[in-house]
């Protein structure tokens, strides 16, 4: 759990999230929605069976905080214990706000919370993204395209979960991005599995790149300004009995709440090496924000004579309260 690993794997790690989900909106990304040479392709109609699909007018969608489109990477090169701490690539919620990974640092250790950005949309703009998804003909049921295992491995899988419409949707994608466009179907696959695969990819590209095509009215905030959780999953174990590292000893922080970390939360049992998990928000949520705000990846949270490594993971507005299991 603790990331005491040197630069050059988190650069691979980073590197790699951005290959398998398309990257980010830039918050210096040019707001005028004008088009140019670096647009993605508008996903085009799956040759599929389309019934369900091409509602026409407005599309129905959630309010408020729940969710309607969210994109989240699982499975690929990294451990199923630091996956637990990833948050969306991205996610659209009712309201208009969309919330992604920003500028992520390279330096270890780097800050203990991912950088993260929202930027809130129109209802008008909310259409134009769920006219993007509806002219896929994709998102009628759930469905997997693993198109790409044929000639890549150890690739993420992209999960695009679509709630509108009065249904939801969840498409799940091996190795986005990682086939040549112009590639031929595969041996054992059909030019339906290929096409689809090239529309989500599409898609993904899409949704990462808003800035490059939406018009600038879509949007009913000027500019991506930085998200602050107001909840937290802690993932923590007890490293007392473990070396420093003389090379690199960790920054200390007192644990800033009165829960025992001994008895707060649950044991992760498929962990496998005493990791416990618990929920913070509220008063308590804000008193972690402010003492996250100064820790680094390298931090160790001391409680009486106890030393403890903690990986925190923002909770987002749609998302529970909760510590799922591993492998939910």
């Amino acid at each position: 759990m603790k990331r005491t690993v040197p630069g050059l794997f988190v650069v691979l790690l980073v590197l790699s999230a951005c290959a398998a989900g398309g990257g980010s909106p830039s918050p210096s990304a040019d707001p005028s929605g004008s088009p140019d040479a670096s647009e993605p392709p508008a996903p085009s109609a799956s040759p599929g069976d389309s019934d369900g699909g091409g509602t026409g007018g407005d599309v129905e969608h959630p309010t408020g905080s729940e969710a309607i489109v969210v994109v989240r990477l699982a499975g690929g090169m990294i451990p199923a214990q630091m996956q637990v701490g990833e948050v969306p690539v991205f996610t659209l919620l009712g309201d208009g706000r969309v919330i992604v990974p920003g500028l992520q640092t390279l330096e270890f250790p780097g800050p203990i919370l991912p950088a993260l950005q929202e930027r809130r949309l129109t209802e008008e703009g909310i259409q134009l993204v769920l006219t993007s998804l509806d002219e896929t003909n994709l998102f009628i049921g759930d469905f997997e395209n693993r198109v790409a295992a044929s000639v890549v491995s150890d690739a993420s899988d992209t999960i695009f979960t679509v709630n509108a419409g009065g249904r939801t949707s969840v498409a799940t994608v091996f190795g986005v991005g990682m086939m040549p466009p112009d590639m031929e179907a595969p041996p054992g696959t059909d030019a339906g599995e290929l096409e689809a695969y090239r529309v989500l990819t599409a898609l993904n590209d899409r949704l990462m790149t808003l800035d490059t095509w939406l018009p600038a009215d879509s949007w009913a905030t000027d500019a991506w300004q930085e998200y602050r959780p107001e909840a937290f999953r802690l993932y923590f174990r007890d490293v007392t009995n473990q070396p420093e590292d003389e090379e690199l000893p960790g920054q200390q922080i007192a644990w800033p709440t009165d829960e025992d970390p001994a008895t707060f939360g649950d044991e992760m049992v498929d962990f496998g090496d005493g990791t416990r998990c618990g929920v913070v928000e509220g008063e308590a949520g804000a008193t972690w924000l402010a003492a996250l705000l100064e820790a680094n990846q390298n931090t160790i949270w001391t409680f009486a004579d106890r030393r403890y490594a903690i990986d925190p993971r923002p909770l987002l507005p749609n998302e529970e309260a909760v510590c799922p299991p591993l492998n939910p």
